[in-house]
């Protein structure tokens, strides 16, 4: 078997892909806020007001980048369900529409009136056609249920850790979800985001860790479409690769590894009282669909792979409904 995984060749860059300032519900300014993430030791962030596209690449800074972005929200109220969606910038927005990015900067979006999962679907393929990658939100936090969202098609990841959530009402988990839609050959990639609002302690929680050659936005959006990245709320992952069918992780001082597969078992490591793991390694059966990889430190925070896809899967994410 030929070696797959994260390719770790370029640059890392830490990067938070939803928040929140003054210019929708948030409690800071756009300055403050890339401030707060700067001082944290971030590379890039995402704007993504409500129902407002903006790109405040004035904040931009040697080492420090800012990518368009805007969310989407749309309420199905009998039964109450929560639909919301970002759409990130693959380029930079202008004052007007470009062939480059469909959306530009100060735009402003009606709030979605609910007619049917196919408003969400629409509202998908409108973040695509504008040339913008599509997430989709929390779905704890949103009360939805797999049913309710299962067909959906054209998201590229979702959000598998929503900090944000998780310290407002433990919602923010999202990795059941997550694994029940990769089970169905979906390739679709997990990030862990803030969704910061700074009402109360939200913020540096959640980030990807992006390896690209260079900190820009089209460098940024392809290496996450492509998921080379990994998710976390605390270790670093330096290698995970699966070659001649065996499974490789290396990472920060860990207390658990695991291994997760389907339909066979994976496996877990733990450390022993007193020790730490810094490697983890597992032979496949040849069985399995995909594995994916989670490491748990001393804290119990979490760092998240992106599957690894073993067998042939639809990669198109096209709408089958």
């Amino acid at each position: 078997m030929k070696k797959m995984g994260l390719h770790t060749e370029g640059n890392w860059y830490k990067g938070n892909l939803h928040l929140h300032s003054t210019n929708s519900d948030g409690r800071k300014t756009p300055e403050e806020t890339a401030k707060v993430y700067q001082d944290h030791g971030y590379h890039f962030i995402a704007f993504t007001e409500h129902e407002h596209y903006t790109w405040d690449s004035e904040l931009n800074r040697d080492g420090f980048l800012i990518l368009p972005g805007v969310e989407f929200a749309c309420d199905n109220p009998e039964p109450w369900r929560i639909y919301h969606l970002l759409g990130i910038g693959r380029h930079g927005a202008g004052k007007a529409p470009t062939a480059e990015n469909g959306y530009y900067d100060g735009q402003r979006f009606p709030t979605k009136e609910w007619k049917g999962l196919g408003t969400i679907q629409s509202t998908l393929d409108e973040i695509r056609a504008a040339n913008n990658l599509a997430v989709f939100n929390h779905p704890n936090w949103s009360r939805l249920e797999l049913s309710d969202f299962v067909d959906l098609q054209g998201f590229f990841a979702m959000e598998i850790f929503n900090y944000g959530c998780e310290r407002e009402s433990r919602t923010g988990l999202s990795i059941d979800y997550w694994d029940s839609l990769l089970r169905r050959g979906r390739k679709i990639w997990g990030v862990a985001t803030d969704d910061a609002h700074f009402a109360i302690p939200d913020f540096c929680g959640g980030w990807v860790m992006v390896n690209a050659p260079e900190l820009t936005i089209e460098a940024i959006t392809d290496a996450l479409e492509e998921g080379n990245f990994y998710s976390s709320s605390g270790p670093e992952i330096t290698r995970y690769d699966v070659e001649d069918g065996v499974v490789r992780l290396d990472c920060s001082d860990a207390r658990e590894i695991h291994f997760v597969t389907y339909e066979s078992f994976g496996r877990s490591f733990f450390a022993e009282e007193g020790g730490s793991l810094r490697h983890g390694e597992f032979q496949l059966s040849g069985r399995e669909l995909y594995v994916r990889a989670e490491v748990v430190d001393h804290s119990g925070r979490t760092a998240w792979t992106n599957p690894i896809f073993l067998k042939d899967v639809d990669e198109t994410n096209e709408r089958r409904f």
